[in-house]
């Protein structure tokens, strides 16, 4: 089986990099997070603005924690945005998802955000900017998400700042983001109970140190199920999942990059803990991305994470299914194109080997992206 995981690894990077030769590509995933401007020439002006995205994802998955199956679909969110002052938008929509092969929309939503701009920050109301908008690791908040949960309601506090490194030509990015998703509520009487989602997302300025960018990452996650005065018969549950770490950057040749992602990862709830160790080491080309990620954890659960990651089974009719310890080595290319402003593809393999069952999994996804501002 390892003899075989192995071959799997050397012909997939071998055809990815012959066919990246001859095309361009971002070597990140901002091209798939939502983004916004403030235009002053907008001023007192309504603008018309669209989003949309059409994926596919197929998941095949022979373990006992987490279920194989396609995602195929698209997801429209058409909206008329106001800018009343230059710190201030207003923007009102419509979201629609479709999921290939079942009959009509899998979701029908109004959307509505009110954003105020302070230097750099932001601070959303109403629809924020969710999922890998967060940034957050995939055993914390798993990158399906895109798809199969891409609106998120409540309040948001984002910072962004670019700043030029000291003593070097590159530029370096401090992102803090901070948010509360108001799953489903609850009032005094009702049978079933609140869900509500908080996190943060730090990562720091980058400190430079005998050529190599050092930088803090840090990440937090509440999930709370309960409500007051409610006659549910499910427990209270508070579920706490954080994570510490540092990314160490080399750069060299043109746009070059070996970046390594390390964390330690804890999960938390009265009385149940687990931990969980995730590293990752990438080669950022201006053409592609290549990773490697292993992950190793025991006991650990997650609400939001990617199921691979978990002990405790998700899988369909598999509910009192746990392992102890999930070991998991994982290779991760990644292809981005710019096809035009505002239209971006990304296509994304990931095989990986679970090592405690013994078994070869992989995954896939094809996502195109589009934003009109």
């Amino acid at each position: 089986m390892m003899n075989g995981f192995f071959n799997w690894i050397f012909f997939c990077t071998a055809f990815l990099l012959t066919v990246l030769q001859k095309t361009q590509a971002q070597t990140n995933t901002s091209t798939l997070e939502d983004t916004f401007s403030y235009n002053a020439s907008k001023l007192g002006k309504v603008q018309f603005r669209f989003s949309a995205l059409t994926f596919v994802r197929n998941n095949e998955y022979f373990n006992n924690i987490a279920d194989g199956y396609t995602l195929f679909g698209y997801y429209l969110n058409p909206k008329v945005s106001y800018q009343p002052h230059e710190k201030v938008s207003l923007e009102l929509g419509a979201f629609a998802r479709k999921e290939f092969g079942t009959k009509g929309f899998k979701e029908l939503q109004p959307t509505f955000t009110l954003q105020i701009k302070q230097n750099n920050w932001r601070f959303l109301f109403g629809n924020i900017e969710g999922n890998i908008n967060h940034r957050m690791i995939e055993p914390m908040m798993s990158f399906e998400r895109l798809v199969s949960n891409p609106l998120e309601h409540g309040v948001q506090v984002k910072y962004q700042k670019i700043s030029r490194l000291k003593k070097t030509n590159t530029d370096d990015e401090t992102y803090f983001d901070a948010w509360l998703d108001w799953q489903r509520s609850t009032s005094p009487g009702q049978t079933n109970q609140e869900y509500f989602w908080q996190g943060m997302s730090f990562y720091s300025p980058a400190v430079e140190v005998a050529g190599f960018k050092l930088k803090a990452l840090a990440q937090s996650s509440v999930y709370h199920m309960g409500g007051q005065n409610i006659q549910s018969l499910q427990p209270v549950r508070t579920l706490i999942n954080t994570a510490v770490g540092v990314r160490v950057q080399k750069d060299f040749l043109t746009n070059q990059s070996l970046v390594a992602d390390n964390y330690v990862v804890n999960y938390f709830e009265s009385p149940l803990r687990g931990s969980a160790y995730y590293l990752n080491g990438y080669w950022q080309h201006p053409k592609f991305q290549v990773g490697v990620s292993y992950w190793f954890g025991h006991y650990f659960s997650s609400p939001m994470g990617n199921d691979l990651f978990q002990s405790y089974s998700r899988k369909f009719k598999y509910d009192e299914y746990y392992e102890p310890y999930r070991s998991i080595l994982i290779l991760r290319l990644v292809k981005d194109w710019k096809v035009i402003d505002g239209l971006n593809v990304s296509l994304r393999v990931e095989p990986h080997y679970d090592v405690q069952n013994g078994k070869f999994e992989h995954s896939e996804g094809l996502y195109v992206k589009y934003q009109l501002h």
